[in-house]
């Protein structure tokens, strides 16, 4: 009776996509700043790994497991500048000029 090693197999069936090593190749991959995607993985819920060495650390993450959390938090997410309700963006505009207006008028005092 011959004993033959079984080959090891990964225990995910996908692989996890490519590795990006950094919060800027990070925030490129998204298409967004990098204090963007630190605030999302503190409070989104982001899919960054975390290495300890000593004082400082580094991070990674995974494409695919990024592509699965946009795909599952995209609408909560993205804010459109087209999905705003107009009458509010005129108001906004409207109280920026008056504070302008207003400090404006203090500088010339």
């Amino acid at each position: 009776m011959s004993l033959k090693p079984t080959p090891i197999t990964s225990v995910s069936a996908a692989p996890p996509g490519r590795r990006l090593e950094s919060w800027k190749e990070i925030a490129a991959y998204l298409g967004r700043d990098v204090t963007t995607v630190r605030r999302w993985e503190k409070r989104e819920g982001l899919p960054v790994h975390r290495l300890q060495h000593g004082k400082l650390g580094s991070i990674y993450a995974y494409t695919t497991e990024l592509d699965a959390w946009r795909d599952k938090t995209a609408p909560a997410v993205t804010t459109d500048v087209g999905d705003r309700d107009p009458a509010a963006e005129a108001d906004r505009q409207r109280l920026y000029r008056h504070r302008v207006a207003a400090l404006v008028a203090l500088t010339l005092l």
